[in-house]
């Protein structure tokens, strides 16, 4: 399992405040009434707001929201962290990875503003990607396999871990998710699910090799897993 936070942009390479963050797009989201952090005013040279992002990379750590909550058991060292940060189009862009070296198991009640009363995940020193290899226009479901609405970070399953590190080794993005199945005709009715494009790949692979269709693979998962559930009282 591992982990996807969602932060927001910085242009300094999430090491210290941003530079005219008025004048850049990516830092749209900081002027924003609900990204509860304190903002930057838009006559800033260097940013005057206060948030997380600023000291990324050169603290390593990253605290749960809301404040007096913690990460529990689900975050662990040694579990993989992926950062991304939104496009003003919605879509993602993904930046950075490393792994959990510790975690909080309650918040802090001493230090700065923004430290009393929330419980931190570390992370083993790293550094952004290099820009050029940027993963842009990710959609949520790419992500973390859901709409992804409140909240700045998700837990991912073992699959879609997979998936993202495939995709910052290669610094490349997939195209976007496939449909396993087609529109159907006559008395069918058409069942368009969405799978990771992995998944997709291998469904490609075993279809070539059996000399079918991935809709007929599909299609028989799907009875073969509802005559199990039948069986099951």
């Amino acid at each position: 399992m591992g982990i996807v936070i969602r932060t927001l942009y910085n242009n300094q390479d999430w090491r210290a405040r941003c530079k005219n963050p008025y004048k850049d797009g990516g830092c749209w989201l900081c002027f924003e009434d609900n990204v509860h952090i304190q903002p930057p005013s838009r006559t800033d040279e260097i940013c005057t707001g206060h948030c997380w992002e600023q000291h990324l990379c050169t603290e390593y750590r990253w605290g749960c929201i809301p404040k007096g909550a913690t990460f529990g058991r689900r975050a662990y060292p040694g579990m993989k962290v992926f950062f991304v940060f939104k496009q003003p189009d919605g879509n993602y862009t993904l930046w950075g990875e490393s792994t959990v070296r510790s975690v909080d198991d309650k918040p802090l009640d001493q230090g700065g503003d923004d430290e009393v009363g929330f419980a931190f995940v570390r992370f083993e020193p790293f550094k952004p990607l290099p820009r050029d290899k940027w993963i842009r226009n990710l959609r949520d479901f790419q992500l973390v396999g859901q709409k992804w609405l409140m909240g700045r970070y998700r837990y991912v399953n073992a699959e879609q871990e997979a998936y993202l590190q495939e995709l910052c080794e290669r610094g490349v993005a997939e195209r976007t998710l496939q449909s396993a199945m087609g529109v159907s005709t006559g008395s069918d009715i058409a069942l368009n699910i969405m799978v990771m494009p992995n998944v997709y790949r291998r469904l490609e692979s075993i279809a070539r090799d059996e000399g079918r269709q991935v809709n007929e693979i599909v299609r028989e998962a799907i009875a073969e897993w509802l005559k199990e559930r039948m069986r099951t009282p």
